[in-house]
């Protein structure tokens, strides 16, 4: 079983003032940037399915998050307790392969593990607050960040939360979570990596 924190410790309450908002916007213009000077070639196919798969994994799982009211365990909740997170990561992982990039594909990584890890860890301390025991019993049975190929069982997830009604995709609590922004953030990344690539042809012919 992951250990779960109940308090937070000085490493994890320094590290995350650091963390909050300012810093993960600056991280994307900085990744931003990096697509810019990457950007040669039309976007390859698998770093755009990669991407997509990211985008639909973070709109799937808006479908089933009630944050803060009850524990979703629902869809890819099943499979791993941060679905949005790993969601975000494919995408940023798309891309860089969409530019063919090996470089920025192991910075992102990197600074992306470091990043959530702290934040991912907070997190956990508040659910455990908020939830209880139950939050811990899920923790010993969905992993915390990579899925397992397969879900923990519907009787073992009842011990989490009971209400199997709240297991069911809701089209309308996606659009609360705004899940629409992930594809139009699929949108945004690979139409500017192609917009760069044709600029760099345009700019350098002859």
């Amino acid at each position: 079983m992951e250990p779960i924190l109940t308090h937070v410790p000085p490493q994890v309450s320094w590290v995350r003032t650091r963390l909050r908002g300012k810093t993960r916007i600056l991280m994307a213009w900085i990744f931003g940037a990096a697509l810019v000077l990457s950007a040669r070639e039309a976007p390859t196919l698998p770093g755009i399915l990669v991407c997509f798969l990211g985008a639909t994994l973070r709109f799937w799982a808006s479908g089933y998050l009630r944050k803060d009211a009850t524990p979703s365990v629902g869809g890819p909740y099943a499979f791993t307790r941060n679905p949005l997170y790993l969601g975000t990561y494919l995408m940023a992982l798309g891309t860089a392969l969409a530019v063919g990039n090996p470089w920025l594909l192991g910075s992102a990584t990197v600074a992306f593990a470091v990043i959530y890890h702290f934040i991912i860890l907070e997190e956990e301390i508040k659910l455990r607050e908020i939830f209880g025991p139950a939050y811990l019993r899920y923790t010993e049975l969905v992993p915390r960040f990579f899925p397992r190929p397969w879900p923990a069982s519907v009787a073992m997830l009842d011990t989490v939360n009971p209400r199997r009604e709240l297991r069911r995709f809701s089209l309308s609590l996606a659009w609360r979570n705004k899940a629409y922004e992930a594809y139009a953030a699929f949108a945004a990344l690979i139409g500017l990596t192609g917009a760069i690539a044709l600029a760099w042809k345009f700019f350098t012919v002859g």
